[in-house]
């Protein structure tokens, strides 16, 4: 457990509320258990803003070209710690087999799967995680749902348009009271932007609180030195060509 932990209210969809014990998830053997030896401070959930993605030069990615792709999608869940750039990666661990009705339900909100995202994230931060592959998965795809619904309604809207991290946390409080500052906001200058940054990625703090390390208790950022980068004062939302 590390920093300090950031209280939050019900939950509005099937994620459990923070510090609070979830169910585990059991899966038939052969169980794809990660390292237990690895320590780290706490996760990050990175959720890419899918518009900006596909004008960053994957247009033709056959993610980019699908209809009705989410404003927001499933990047990783990264385990992490308070020095930036040390974290654990590329522990060894067996390969992914996910049950097959989670692996359908996690398309929907990380579209990258066709590309095999999800085995790169397994290999290069899951199983450094302690979780077996479902868990994992499973808390992940938990967690995004929720910062989905608080955030992607208004992404829609603003498609287009300038807003800042002020607003979208303002918009995230709205929907579940002490959320926003589990929040930071990540803009990149894309082509045709101009000197306008974009938002490209949205994060949140979760500490390693849960059963046997899981994602529990939803943290301030500042509280695990983890800022806004690249936004200033106001950046732009990218439309969906």
């Amino acid at each position: 457990m590390t920093g300090a932990l950031l209280a939050c209210g019900s939950p509005q969809d099937s994620v459990k509320s923070p510090g609070v014990q979830q169910e585990t998830h059991e899966k038939p053997s052969p169980v794809a258990v990660a390292r237990t030896d690895v320590r780290f401070d706490f996760y990050l959930l990175a959720l890419t803003v899918h518009s900006a993605f596909c004008a960053d030069g994957h247009e033709r990615k056959a993610e980019c070209r699908a209809r009705g792709a989410r404003p927001l999608v499933i990047h990783g869940l990264w385990p992490e710690n308070l020095e930036p750039r040390t974290y654990p990666h590329d522990c060894p661990a067996p390969q992914l087999s996910l049950d097959p009705m989670l692996e359908q339900q996690l398309g929907d909100l990380m579209p990258g799967m066709a590309d095999h995202l999800h085995e790169h994230e397994w290999r290069e931060h899951g199983g450094c995680s302690g979780l077996d592959d479902d868990d994992y998965f499973q808390r992940t795809l938990e967690l995004a749902r929720t910062v989905d619904a608080a955030l992607a309604a208004r992404l829609t809207t603003l498609a287009g348009r300038e807003t800042g991290a002020a607003e979208l946390r303002e918009t995230a409080e709205m929907f579940r009271p002490g959320i926003g500052p589990t929040l930071t906001f990540h803009c990149r200058t894309l082509r045709g932007s101009g000197n306008v940054p974009v938002l490209f990625e949205v994060r949140q703090c979760v500490d390693n609180d849960g059963p046997g390390g899981a994602p529990g208790t939803l943290l301030d950022c500042s509280t695990v030195q983890r800022r806004d980068q690249g936004c200033g004062r106001s950046f732009l939302i990218a439309e969906r060509e």
